[in-house]
């Protein structure tokens, strides 16, 4: 879309000042113009954004353009999604700030309380996921909040249609394991068919590659109570794992592709 480009001398005056950062409040801007009306101050907001030198991300929250642009320049992934959605970066997201995840993915999970919503922003989706009261166990690594290790993948069994699914969360779990006494007591008050699926999964890699310790997987076959579905999608063949009463819709050689197919 093309742009009004021009600035009049008063835009030029505050958009000199805000040139200088990556993201702008409003009442940032009227602290640093306090002889400006909040009035003037926004109505000069409203036209630096309408000219594609700022983009507004929600209200009163603008990313700063050096350039005019229809979406404004994106310099940090996870302190717009937080600017966005309250919470911790999760899932898939969590899984590239731990260095677990090869590429850097185009959605950008949000862990919320409440909140579930989705915006797009230039060529990203950023997705708020509501996890009611499990929306806790964040820690500040690498300038953002993220899940603990041991919370992320516990959150990534919990959905891992939005880690990339259980392929990618094996091979992360491969790459680097949790303190498995704190993974566990995520689960401590869950249900028995998380326990189940968790515990089939952890069993099979500890199985394939000796990286679970067997009290782990005694914690979670404890919890075994009726049969569940491993998940709503799959390969087109079942098979019935009767040690962990679960349906396993998608198979080891799905599960664990990478181990099978290599590990470079």
């Amino acid at each position: 879309m093309k742009k009004k480009i021009y600035l009049t001398p008063e835009e030029q005056e505050v958009f000199r000042v805000l040139s200088l950062m990556q993201r702008v409040e409003t009442g940032t801007v009227r602290e640093i113009f306090p002889e400006k009306n909040p009035h003037q101050v926004n109505r000069i907001l409203s036209r630096l954004s309408g000219k594609g030198y700022l983009f507004r991300v929600k209200k009163g929250v603008y990313l700063v353009s050096p350039h005019p642009s229809d979406t404004g320049e994106i310099h940090d992934l996870y302190t717009l999604a937080l600017t966005l959605y309250q919470g911790y970066i999760g899932f898939s997201s969590a899984l590239r700030i731990y260095d677990l995840l090869e590429y850097e993915p185009f959605t950008i999970f949000v862990v919320t309380k409440n909140t579930s919503k989705e915006e797009t922003i230039g060529q990203y989706l950023f997705k708020a996921v509501a996890m009611g009261d499990r929306c806790t166990g964040m820690t500040w690594h690498k300038g953002t909040y993220v899940s603990l290790l041991s919370k992320t993948f516990f959150d990534c069994f919990y959905k891992p249609q939005y880690a990339g699914g259980y392929a990618i969360i094996t091979r992360a779990i491969y790459e680097r394991q949790p303190d498995w006494n704190e993974f566990c007591e995520w689960y401590v008050h869950e249900s028995a068919s998380l326990c189940q699926k968790t515990g089939y999964i952890l069993d099979m890699l500890g199985k394939r590659t000796g990286i679970v310790p067997k009290e782990v997987t005694a914690f979670f076959r404890s919890r075994i109570r009726n049969n569940t579905r491993l998940t709503g999608e799959g390969t087109g063949h079942s098979r019935y794992v009767r040690e962990w009463k679960v349906l396993d819709t998608l198979g080891e050689d799905h599960i664990l592709s990478w181990w099978s197919h290599g590990r470079s």
